[in-house]
């Protein structure tokens, strides 16, 4: 996916870390009905991409919710692919050892509004 958009850039040392919406993806896992959304940045220096999620999972043979362990990524497409390979993965593990699959397998985000 090519990144048209225009950056701005806001010029002031105080000002950092800047990054600039590109778009929101939206899917379902599995028979879980619940959305989850991406939403995914532009880091306004670089052509890296980042993202937030609305939702984590965290299915039954996990202690704690899988998080997307790089926030840098080289392109939208490989950030996504990053996202629902370890969601899908942690899905069809506890699917294969007997567990329903649960709404509440979804954690939602507090820092996603």
């Amino acid at each position: 996916m090519k990144l048209d958009e225009t950056l701005f850039t806001v010029r002031n040392p105080l000002i950092t870390h800047q990054r600039q919406l590109v778009t929101e993806y939206a899917f379902c896992l599995g028979e879980i009905p619940t959305m989850i959304r991406v939403r995914f940045y532009r880091q306004v220096d670089s052509e890296r991409i980042s993202s937030e999620q609305s939702h984590y999972i965290q299915t039954p043979l996990q202690h704690e919710p899988i998080y997307e362990s790089a926030d840098d990524h080289p392109s939208l497409e490989s950030c996504l692919q990053d996202i629902t390979t370890g969601m899908a993965k942690q899905y069809q593990q506890a699917e294969q050892a007997g567990y329903p699959p649960s709404e509440s397998w979804l954690l939602p985000s507090r820092d996603f509004d």
